[in-house]
């Protein structure tokens, strides 16, 4: 089975398919030109002896008619005779008197033989209406050997005259025995460099790619140190730089799932060792003390919702990321929403003793799904919060930008953000010192939460931070303008 199977990969690799399409290709071509020696070489022989014994007769036309001397008309026609191995006749009807030319000799000129006209073509060209004959046939008493005749029905100085031409035709049949001598040849060393030349070109284009494949093997067992190197072929080394990208991209996913599964088991784990431990507690210390049991159950009621809210923000950022929520996009004012959101941060803000600073210009009206955006400004300020610097300010702006668009902005002075940190800070559990901590607020899925948000309303958004000097996070939203 595993033979068979073997087999089959390789009929359908592309190194044999490869292969297989240039030798079809060469022998296809090669079929060609045997269609064209069996079937057209005769046709295509006897037209282009057709259009030069046309051409002979004009030249014969134009030199015997001529003002030359009769010797350069004599010379110039033997000339003609011997050049197109062709014997001549040109015949006066008024005193039925002949001219001959030969170059042909007794055993191949037809049209007269032993100082004699051959009367058969003289008849054709008095019987016939047309201005010329042309033949092609067995005219030669003692040969089987074939001769084309062609002759011209012309008239000068009242007297009319008949220039007859014969070539003698050679035999096809030693003609193409010779020329399939030859295309064998050919045929076979055609054959045989098509084979060496396929299967080189062959093995140098599936070479890179059974290399990208066994390299891309590696990253099913969960090994993204791969390479994929350059072959020379554009297309293969896109796909090469798109499978290294790929690469890259599913070691950093690797990398950050397990630090998100690790994350979460650490932000599950610990209220639940808490919930478990008060109540034991509750169980064996304080069940009939009112007060400690009450603070007790207080405790596992907390952990209990910060466990609602990691799984609340897990399923909603799944859903986001899916694209399975639906927006709801009606206009509203984000300035209240602001407001709104800062009212809700004011008592954290008083424990830290942090100062919450809004600018916000009047009447923006924003189109969006208000809860969802409500959503990125918290998210936006409790992350600021949690990095609030020693003046523990913080700064909201909202503004027009532009005439259709406004922009949102949060800023905090703490310790800001490496810029080789910014492109990760979006992603789900990310921190830039990879040890983790529990949150002491939310989730530690805002920014990841605000992303998801973001892309789906497509609005621009991002992070200007120094290091030492704090972080501005800011989006921009579609606006409506008021009258």
């Amino acid at each position: 089975m595993t033979v068979n199977k073997s087999r089959g990969k390789f009929f359908t690799s592309l190194g044999f398919k490869s292969w297989l399409y240039f030798m079809l290709f060469a022998m296809s071509i090669l079929l060609l030109l045997q269609i064209f020696q069996i079937i057209l070489l005769e046709p295509f022989y006897k037209g282009t002896l057709h259009k030069d014994i046309m051409g002979v007769a004009g030249q014969i036309s134009s030199i015997y008619f001529s003002d030359a001397s009769t010797d350069d008309k004599n010379n110039l026609l033997n000339n003609l005779t011997t050049q197109h191995d062709a014997c001549i006749l040109i015949y006066d009807t008024t005193s039925t008197t002949a001219k001959a030319y030969d170059a042909l000799g007794e055993g191949g000129c037809a049209i007269y033989s032993g100082g004699n006209v051959n009367p058969t073509f003289i008849d054709e060209m008095d019987k016939t209406s047309k201005d010329s004959i042309y033949d092609v046939g067995n005219y030669l008493e003692l040969s089987t050997q074939q001769v084309m005749v062609y002759g011209e029905k012309m008239t000068v100085k009242d007297k009319t005259y008949y220039v007859i031409v014969n070539f003698a035709l050679q035999s096809m049949d030693a003609v193409i025995r010779t020329t399939q001598w030859q295309l064998a040849y050919i045929m076979f060393i055609v054959l045989l460099l098509s084979f060496v030349i396929s299967l080189l070109f062959s093995r140098i284009l599936s070479r890179p790619i059974v290399g990208m494949t066994k390299e891309a093997a590696k990253m099913s067992y969960g090994d993204y140190d791969v390479h994929f190197n350059p072959s020379g072929f554009n297309e293969v080394d896109d796909l090469s730089a798109t499978l290294t990208t790929a690469a890259g991209a599913m070691a950093r996913l690797d990398e950050t799932s397990k630090e998100m599964i690790a994350n979460v088991s650490h932000d599950i784990k610990t209220p639940l060792t808490m919930i478990r431990a008060y109540a034991e507690m509750v169980r064996d210390i304080s069940g009939s003390n009112k007060k400690k049991r009450t603070e007790h159950l207080n405790i596992i009621i907390q952990e209990t919702d910060h466990l609602n809210s990691l799984v609340t923000d897990m399923l909603e950022l799944s859903r986001l990321q899916a694209q399975k929520s639906i927006l709801s996009v009606v206009p509203f004012d984000i300035g209240a929403d602001i407001d709104k959101a800062v009212s809700g941060f004011n008592s954290l803000a008083s424990e830290q003793g942090a100062i919450i600073e809004v600018y916000c210009e009047p009447e923006l009206v924003a189109i969006g799904d208000e809860a969802k955006i409500s959503e990125v400004l918290y998210n936006y300020i409790s992350n600021a919060l949690k990095h609030v610097g020693r003046d523990k300010k913080i700064i909201i702006k909202a503004f027009f930008k532009g005439k259709n668009t406004i922009r949102v902005e949060v800023t905090d002075h703490g310790p800001g953000i490496r810029q080789e940190d910014i492109p990760y800070i979006w992603d789900r559990y990310y921190k830039s010192d990879k040890s983790y901590q529990r949150a002491q607020q939310g989730t530690g899925l805002g920014l990841a939460i605000c992303k998801a948000v973001l892309d789906e309303h497509k609005c621009p958004y991002g992070v200007e931070t120094q290091i030492g000097k704090g972080s501005t996070f800011y989006f921009e939203i579609p606006s409506v303008q008021v009258k």
